[in-house]
């Protein structure tokens, strides 16, 4: 009863404590009275119409070419006291690409969060609307800061609004589209920066349920300790067994295409907080760990997005959610966990979890829905990170035609790939003597032996990836669109993978 009511009090001042957000608008051609004025201009230093009298777009004209000004994306000087501004910024616009507008974007958000006021763009007809809704993507992901635990955080709501000859429409497909982005990676952040003391197992269900609350065609379902000892789900059990606070398995069903379609399959790793268990991590490091949700907070705010956006797909989530603790009921290297498929593990650290409770998840998401493609995601390996560095996320798969379709995805969204192999020697690296196989071993390729972990539990001719985000999940410094912390890395990247399957019905 107890805990019952704690998580209940968390989940409610998770929703009343909101994080800070941008507020996104579009508005008609037209000079507002007040705010910082923000111009593009391409090298041939060209105005858009702007409103501004004759004399102050001339004055304009003159000073950019005094100052040699480029014209290139990402080019920009600033002017004061003109017309009834304060200050007018000009940002270079040739060779803009989408890049470019969400960059642009997020400095124009925290600029406006930093002098705390209004910024207006002036959006010329000479740039598409994509670009428009690239830069207003870029400011609502820039927007985004987790301040609820700061006595002295501003209650500024920082503010971008286009000015630009369509802005009904425009906005329509904003609201539409990028909106859902937005949101949904807020979602995702707010899950991976929230301390583990905050958010474990539970509190990760019950606000999953507020932030679906209202939301169509969506069910959501979750397997307690019984229900998984009833499925022999004993990887993820096991690696729960060492917290007071039990392991669950989440899983959110959207059924937004037809009825009978197979369902895309987001499996990602939740780990609430992990400490390596008995095989117990150094701590130089260890308050980080309450990123290590990172991929089910990807796989369930994907699932938010399509269904915010009414997507025509079918598509599900599923989450297994443990913490890994060491305690007097942990388990131990050297002991052999049965999984749900049948097949059993022997335990070589107990710092190697994700994979474990993989191991059910994945094989629970293939048997019981039969997805037309599995896409696993998980902060698995500090490996991937020697390896790709914090620009990329490694991609692991069977199938040509599938890691193709990641890799497009990723380029298309900039949650870039890189594909790694899945050599058939790391099957011999987790050969156990007593077990089926080991949940580690070897001392080579650390991310692909996670990787063929998880592929043991799953059929050869499923359609399947696995993706390690250990070095991406998490923005050790701030970016224009991303404040230091949880990263919300993979939401896009799902969203695209969705958008291709509705272009193909």
């Amino acid at each position: 009863m107890i805990a019952r009511l704690l998580t209940a009090v968390m989940t409610a001042l998770f929703v009343v404590a909101a994080t800070h957000a941008a507020e996104i608008a579009f508005d008609e051609p037209g000079l507002p009275e007040s705010g910082i004025l923000v111009i593009p201009v391409g090298s041939d230093l060209t105005l858009p119409e702007t409103g501004l009298a004759e004399g102050d777009a001339a004055y304009i004209a003159r000073a950019l070419e005094a100052a040699g000004f480029s014209g290139e994306a990402g080019a920009t000087t600033t002017l004061y006291a003109i017309g009834n501004f304060e200050r007018v910024m000009l940002v270079g616009t040739d060779d803009l690409d989408r890049a470019g507008a969400e960059t642009l974007g997020g400095h124009l958000i925290n600029l406006s969060r930093d002098e705390e006021e209004a910024v207006h763009l002036v959006w010329p007809d000479t740039l598409t609307a994509d670009h428009a809704l690239s830069t207003a993507l870029g400011a609502g992901l820039g927007g985004y800061r987790f301040d609820r635990y700061l006595s002295d955080a501003s209650d500024y709501e920082p503010e971008l609004r286009v000015h630009l000859s369509d802005p009904d429409g425009v906005e329509a497909a904003f609201n539409a589209n990028q909106a859902a982005i937005i949101e949904a990676t807020a979602f995702a952040r707010d899950m991976i920066n929230a301390p583990g003391n905050e958010v474990y197992p539970e509190v990760f269900v019950e606000r999953t349920r507020a932030a679906f609350d209202g939301e169509r065609n969506v069910n959501i379902r979750v397997l307690d300790v019984a229900a998984m000892q009833a499925l022999g789900m004993g990887a993820i059990l096991g690696v729960g067994q060492g917290s007071s606070r039990p392991p669950r398995l989440l899983i959110v069903e959207y059924t937004g295409g037809d009825s009978g379609d197979a369902p895309l399959a987001f499996v990602g790793k939740g780990v609430t907080f992990d400490t390596g268990g008995i095989s117990i991590k150094d701590n130089s490091g260890m308050w980080r760990m309450k990123y290590d949700l990172a991929g089910a907070s990807a796989s369930v705010a994907a699932v938010l997005a399509l269904a915010r956006r009414d997507a025509a797909v079918n598509a599900i989530a599923v989450a297994p959610l443990v913490e890994n603790m060491p305690s007097g009921t942990a388990q131990r290297p050297g002991d052999v966990v049965t999984t749900m498929s049948g097949q059993t593990i022997e335990i070589f650290s107990t710092d190697a979890e994700g994979r474990l409770i993989l191991s059910d998840a994945v094989r629970y998401a293939q048997d019981e829905y039969n997805p037309s493609l599995m896409i696993d995601i998980a902060t698995l390996t500090g490996s991937v990170r020697v390896a790709l560095g914090r620009e990329y996320a490694g991609l692991f798969s069977r199938h040509d035609e599938v890691a193709q379709r990641l890799l497009d995805a990723g380029e298309e969204t900039g949650e870039i790939l890189w594909r790694l192999p899945l050599d058939p020697s790391y099957a011999d690296d987790i050969a156990s003597p007593i077990a089926d196989i080991r949940n580690t071993g070897g001392d080579g390729a650390g991310a692909g032996i996670g990787a063929q972990v998880i592929a043991t539990f799953v059929d050869e001719d499923r359609p399947w990836a696995h993706i390690d985000m250990a070095g991406v999940g998490w923005a050790f410094s701030s970016t224009p669109t991303t404040p230091e912390g949880g990263v919300g890395w993979g939401v896009r990247l799902f969203d695209a993978i969705a958008r291709q399957e509705e272009a193909r019905d």
